[in-house]
């Protein structure tokens, strides 16, 4: 069957032929929205740490694929890393989307973390996130159908005792998020923030040192990236995958916050 006669979501031709980059790329949430975009029809830009990975993940989009990927290695934590990245890519590409997904968590009590962890927390969580999007967002208010898709958490939504640096980290993606919505309103670019909860992926084995494998009852990746897709495609300003993440985000919002830091601290995985 070729590719036009294939069943696609309705949202799916808004991502036809465009490029798009994803930080990230490599696993979990990242890996799922590079194949989805993919699979829609757009030339994917893969950018991640893990070479293994990445290289098996290109082969499998090439092989389905209208449009070769391409693959970008970068660490984030480093400065020059991060400016490598973006003159390679302004180099031979047009950036139509962009996935700003790369990220890491420590599910530790501040004090606890070290100063190398709390500096590289800061800068792939925030830093690489603005430096990204003040690179990008110029070229694409001249153009229509661009948008950038910022990936938080439902940690974005309150506090994080346990994990104080994390959640504050993904906090400033929701305001951050929020307001380049708006300002990109009138220039015809959608801005989108995804917050998603528990999702398969190695996130928590890593935020743990391995303590914990994995979440109970975990969102699947694939369902978490194509909520984010259509909530991009429709300019959304907000997209809370999984009913159970939207009555979460809720009640956090009624509960004293007293009683909110307590339960949050309590159920962080991390403890004895």
């Amino acid at each position: 069957m070729s590719k036009d006669k294939q069943i696609f979501p309705y949202f799916a031709r808004w991502f036809s032929g465009k490029t798009a980059l994803i930080t990230g790329a490599t696993s979990g949430i990242g890996r799922e929205i590079a194949k989805q975009l993919s699979y829609y029809g757009s030339r994917v830009l893969l950018c991640g740490r893990n070479k293994v990975a990445m290289n098996l993940l290109l082969e499998e989009l090439n092989a389905n694929s209208s449009f070769p990927a391409d693959k970008f290695f970068a660490d984030f934590s480093k400065k020059e890393s991060l400016q490598e990245l973006i003159a390679k890519v302004y180099k031979d590409y047009e950036v139509d989307v962009l996935v700003n997904n790369a990220g890491f968590g420590d599910m530790n009590d501040f004090c606890l973390m070290s100063d190398d962890k709390v500096n590289s927390m800061q800068e792939v969580n925030m830093s690489a996130v603005v430096k990204l999007c003040r690179q990008f967002l110029p070229m694409m208010k001249h153009r229509s159908g661009s948008g950038i898709l910022n990936v938080g958490s439902v940690a974005s939504f309150f506090p994080t005792p346990g994990s104080a640096l994390y959640g504050a980290t993904k906090h400033f993606i929701l305001g951050f998020t929020d307001a380049l919505h708006e300002e990109m309103l009138s220039f015809g670019v959608h801005v989108t923030g995804v917050y998603p909860g528990k999702t398969r992926s190695r996130f928590l084995e890593r935020a743990t040192g391995g303590k914990v494998k994995d979440w109970e009852e975990a969102m699947s990746p694939r369902l978490v990236a194509k909520s984010a897709l259509k909530g991009l495609s429709e300019n959304r300003v907000r997209v809370i995958p999984g009913f159970s993440n939207r009555i979460k985000v809720f009640t956090a919002s009624i509960i004293p916050i007293s009683l909110l830091l307590k339960k949050t601290y309590t159920n962080n995985p991390n403890k004895e």
